[in-house]
Order: C-alpha cells, then structure tokens, then sequence
C-alpha cells in the first residue's frame, strides 16, 4: 500500500542571504535531533554568517530532542553571527525554554 502524502524530512535546510535555516515540523525527539546537529555541522561547510533554527512549526517535542538545541549552540558557536532560535508562542517556545532550563 502506498502512503497518501509523503513524509516530510525532520529538518529542512534552506538558506536566505548568508544564513542557512534549519525548520523543524512535527516531533523533536532523540532521532530528529540527531538529525539537527547533522544538518547544522553541514550547513558550517558552506560557511554562513549564522545559523537559524525555526521552530514555529513544531508540535510537540521530548527531553532528548531539546538538548539538541544546546549542542547546536555548540556547533554554531564561532560563526560571525552566532546561532539564533525563531520561535512564536507554543511548543516551540516551549522546546526552546525547556532546553535552557
């Protein structure tokens, strides 16, 4: 049986001038993390001023998947522009509190 819809990829790179924007949908868990960091580490190889993480469409998200937030501010720490979080009122503020904590 073939799926209605494709599922859509964890994280979705895109660039806009000299930043590279890594969107999040749906679930940040432990796999979509790791996949945040990956993205993040291959988006320096293109180096970019900054770095964003949009988190304005995310759902819902566990512990495991906010600490991933925190290694990417690792990552991203020696860019020109740093690393910056877009976030709006629900679970992406939500996520971003939580990783801060």
């Amino acid at each position: 049986m073939m799926p209605v819809a494709a599922q859509r990829a964890p994280v979705t790179v895109r660039t806009a001038g000299a930043a590279v924007i890594l969107e999040l949908s749906d679930l940040l868990d432990a796999s979509t993390g790791e996949a945040l960091v990956s993205a993040a580490q291959a988006a320096l190889t293109t180096d970019p001023e900054r770095v964003d993480i949009d988190l304005r469409a995310l759902q819902s998200w566990t512990q495991e998947g906010v600490a991933s937030l925190v290694a990417c501010r690792a990552v991203c720490g020696d860019l020109p522009d740093g690393l910056h979080y877009r976030t709006g009122r629900g679970p992406g503020r939500a996520a971003l509190l939580a990783a801060y904590a």
